[in-house]
């Protein structure tokens, strides 16, 4: 059986298999790329939501309020999604106390990691939070900023005046 060129270039049959095949990759990377964005929102968001709620704790004089960066850590981890295990090895955590407001927010790019001084009853307090994310495809991360090739940063503050709760 002899196969003519002339035949062959005009057998369309695996023609489909091949356009999905070049477009496939394409479609597939876009697909897991939305996911992740997806899910980096929603880390950021559960990240906001977890610190607002620990440090409410301080701002109140709660009881059950962090004495410690451990204590701080640990109660933000227990509200995240990702779990107490894995969060503990991605967070870092920072308390302390400011002057004023506006030098609580010049502060704020400048906080050592794990330092914790909550304050006392009037004091104003910045806390700042970051988390690594690890990322399955870092080159569409977006406008999230990035904390090495695969990981991005997620970063969460808070600035408040300690109730008068003494």
């Amino acid at each position: 059986m002899t196969v003519s060129w002339r035949a062959l270039r005009r057998d369309e049959r695996g023609a489909t298999a091949l356009e999905f095949a070049l477009v496939a990759p394409m479609l597939i990377a876009i697909l897991i790329a939305t996911i992740e964005i997806g899910l980096l929102a929603v880390m950021s968001a559960n990240l906001d939501a977890s610190v607002i709620e620990s440090a409410r704790k301080i701002r109140t004089g709660a009881d059950d309020r962090p004495q410690s960066t451990e204590e701080f850590k640990a109660m933000v981890c227990s509200q995240m999604v990702d779990g107490p295990t894995a969060c503990a090895s991605r967070l870092v955590t920072s308390v302390r106390k400011a002057n004023n407001f506006a030098g609580a927010q010049a502060a704020s790019d400048e906080m050592l990691a794990s330092e914790f001084d909550a304050g006392a009853a009037g004091d104003i307090i910045l806390v700042r939070a970051t988390y690594r994310w690890p990322l399955i495809l870092p080159m569409y991360a977006g406008n999230f900023k990035l904390a090495g090739p695969t990981e991005a940063l997620l970063s969460a503050r808070a600035t408040f005046k300690n109730e008068p709760y003494e």
